[in-house]
C-alpha cells in the first residue's frame, strides 16, 4: 500500500477554493503553494550565490598573495641552486661517484641540503647548507634524504661539521629543536 498525500480543502488568499496544502495555519491552493516554494528556493539560491561570490571575490587576493610568496621563495631557491652549481666539482662527496653537475636538467638532484629546506626555512638558501652527493650512481642523495645514510656515516662528515658551524648562528630559534643531536653535540664542544 503506497503513501498518498492527504490534501486539505480550504480557501486560499488568491480566492481559489478546493484542494491545496496547509502550511502552519495558512492554506494554499496548489498554484500558490508552488509559487511560495519556488520563491523560497530562489531566495535561498540567491543567498547561497551571494555567499559564493563573496568567497570567490576574497579568494583571489589571498591566493594572489600566497602565490606571490611561493613564487618568490621558488625563485630564490632556483637562484640558490644555480649558484651552488658553480661550486660543484662533479664528484660525489660521499662515494666519489659522478654527480649531475654537467646535466642541465638534473643538476639539482646532486645538491643535497644538509638541513632539510622543509624544516629549516631560515637557512634553506644559506650558501653552506649543501653537500654534493650523487643521485643516479649509488643514490647517495636519495639514501641521505631517506636516512639510509646517516650524517655520521658520510665520508665527508668533517666538511659537513665545518659547514654546520657556519650555518648554526643563522638558524631560527624555533627551528633549532629539529637539529640532529650529533651536530648539536659538536656545537657544544666547539663553544
Amino acid at each position: 500500500m503506497g503513501y498518498l498525500p492527504k490534501f486539505k480543502v480550504g480557501h486560499c488568499d488568491c480566492g481559489a477554493v478546493g484542494n491545496g496544502r496547509k502550511v502552519g495555519k495558512v492554506f494554499y491552493c496548489f498554484l500558490c503553494y508552488n509559487k511560495m516554494k519556488t520563491t523560497e528556493q530562489m531566495v535561498k539560491s540567491i543567498k547561497r550565490d551571494d555567499n559564493r561570490r563573496a568567497i570567490i571575490n576574497s579568494e583571489p587576493k589571498i591566493r594572489l598573495m600566497a602565490d606571490r610568496e611561493v613564487t618568490d621563495r621558488h625563485n630564490e631557491l632556483d637562484r640558490w641552486f644555480k649558484e651552488r652549481r658553480k661550486e660543484m666539482k662533479g664528484i660525489c662527496a660521499n662515494c666519489g661517484g659522478k654527480s649531475c653537475r654537467d646535466d642541465d636538467k638534473y643538476y639539482k638532484f646532486s645538491i643535497a641540503h644538509l638541513l632539510p629546506k622543509a624544516y629549516f626555512k631560515s637557512v634553506a638558501t644559506h650558501p653552506d647548507n649543501w653537500v654534493e652527493l650523487c643521485h643516479f650512481g649509488n643514490s647517495c642523495h636519495t639514501n641521505f634524504d631517506n636516512h639510509m645514510i646517516d650524517l655520521i656515516d658520510l665520508h665527508c662528515f668533517d666538511s659537513v661539521i665545518e659547514k654546520f658551524v657556519k650555518i648554526y648562528p643563522h638558524i631560527a630559534k624555533e627551528e633549532r629543536r629539529r637539529i640532529p643531536s650529533i651536530l648539536l653535540e659538536y656545537i657544544e664542544v666547539e663553544k
